[in-house]
């Protein structure tokens, strides 16, 4: 597990409030809770976090907000602060094991642990950068690194989109990476053509066996799974690369623009997790709006194969969901259900809130029923 607690507050002291305190976290999770209660905004907040740590965003948020993190690294607690206003670093903090590792104030200065020299020695950053991503160093700051990685490591699916079904791959592109077989993976979820054909000129046909057997086992009886240029498929006045599926019953390549929406998410998912299984380079996968605009039967495989991928390969799975078949195939040790009383959000789980979990189970109601009790807005209420 990696994700243990999040805290977040913004526009603090002001009507525009809003805040998630202490939010806990297992390695599998899912997040429960009524429309407009914060599932996709929580999501939205971790996902930011990690791209600014990653450095995959420079651009800090101009809104006044703080994020405190709490991480398992290397059997390690890392705790990394930041408080932004106007679009600069106002506080920042790394803790591991209880020892401040990193901290500087609003003027941008702070000091840094040497590890090789075993002293902390004081730096200056401009206000709008990052000092855990502006002072890496494999040598003296090693711990950056680690957070750096795992920062790296995390990816967001928005499962409920178009997850990429209108994206094609033009030629030229198309051209460049089939003539490097060692390209390394792209990282878009919203552009499935170029992922897949980055991840298949890197793991070949290996790769394409696990996708079929995946989709088989979600009830999409595939025999072919590719990418080509859609000229060669159907009549279109436009030479590009997309997605294709052939399914047993049809015998023919069916372009990704003509799949149902339900089908081309649940490949699009599929290609990723694969790419998470073969690269290992993805340690925290968060899918909002799991089993959006999918059947019952599919909903629940999807499901099922997404807890079997995170155990097999030591992922750590966080899903929001607000569909009751998702809810009821998931078990009750895996939820979170979010309640929200105006800006405060609350997120109760069987780790802080063991009491109301262990009651419900002897009531002989399935767990939708859960999700619609008020079991915990007295808590919401009065905390």
């Amino acid at each position: 597990m990696s994700l243990v607690k999040l805290s977040y507050t913004e526009y603090e002291g002001t009507e525009r409030h809003w805040e998630i305190n202490k939010a806990t976290f297992s390695n599998i999770n899912l997040i429960v809770g009524k429309n407009s209660s914060g599932k996709s905004r929580l999501m939205s907040v971790f996902a930011t976090l990690a791209r600014l740590l990653s450095g995959q965003q420079q651009q800090l948020p101009y809104e006044p907000n703080k994020f405190v993190i709490e991480l398992e690294l290397n059997n390690q607690a890392f705790v990394y602060q930041l408080e932004i206003k106007n679009g600069s670093v106002f506080a920042e903090q790394l803790s591991i094991d209880n020892e401040i590792k990193l901290t500087r104030s609003e003027n941008g200065s702070g000091k840094i642990r040497y590890e090789k020299e075993e002293k902390d020695l004081e730096f200056q950053l401009p206000l709008t950068v990052l000092a855990a991503v502006n002072r890496l160093d494999t040598i003296q700051h090693p711990f950056l690194m680690v957070l750096h990685q795992w920062a790296k490591s995390v990816v967001l699916y928005h499962f409920g989109t178009d997850f990429g079904k209108s994206q094609v791959m033009s030629i030229t592109e198309a051209e460049v990476f089939f003539r490097n077989p060692a390209h390394p993976v792209f990282d878009d979820p919203n552009n499935l053509v170029a992922v897949y054909t980055a991840a298949f000129s890197q793991f070949g046909n290996p790769f394409d066996d696990a996708v079929i057997a995946d989709m088989n086992a979600l009830g999409y009886s595939l025999t072919a799974v590719g990418s080509e240029n859609i000229q060669t498929i159907i009549n279109f006045p436009v030479a590009a690369l997309v997605m294709f599926t052939v399914e047993k019953e049809l015998g023919f390549m069916n372009p990704q623009m003509q799949m149902s929406q339900g089908m081309f998410r649940a490949l699009a998912l599929v290609v990723h997790l694969n790419i998470c299984a073969f690269s290992r380079k993805k340690q925290v996968i968060l899918v909002d709006d799991i089993g959006e605009g999918l059947d019952y039967e599919r909903a629940k495989d999807i499901i099922n194969l997404l807890i079997h991928k995170a155990k097999t390969f030591d992922l750590q799975l966080i899903m929001t969901s607000n569909d009751r078949f998702v809810m009821n195939e998931v078990p009750l040790e895996y939820w979170s259900v979010l309640k929200r009383k105006g800006g405060i959000v609350k997120l109760f789980n069987a780790q802080n809130a063991a009491k109301q979990f262990n009651e419900f189970k002897y009531l002989g109601l399935n767990n939708f029923d859960f999700f619609a009790s008020d079991l915990f807005e007295a808590e919401v209420v009065n905390d």
